[in-house]
């Protein structure tokens, strides 16, 4: 979440590019729209809606690694999140 990768957009090498390294706190989209924490720690409703979470990393997979993530790796970030 927090490393950086080639392969996706040059503006965004990393999740926290948008995320921030403070998931506690709002992040801001390339766009400069507002991102709601991504702890769920202090967002509980952020990763209830399946749907939600699968188009949203599969976008920010393509985002930052220029490809879909693999499903361990889908888990990998979600556990991580989980337990902020």
């Amino acid at each position: 979440f927090h490393g950086q990768h080639k392969g996706g957009k040059d503006d965004s090498p990393s999740c926290t590019s948008c995320h921030t390294s403070d998931l506690t706190k709002p992040g801001k989209s390339r766009a400069g729209k507002e991102i709601a924490p991504m702890a769920a720690s202090v967002n509980p409703k952020r990763f209830t809606d399946t749907a939600d979470v699968d188009k949203w990393l599969k976008r920010n997979c393509n985002d930052v690694l220029g490809r879909d993530c693999t499903t361990t790796e889908k888990g990998d970030v979600l556990t991580y999140l989980l337990g902020l």
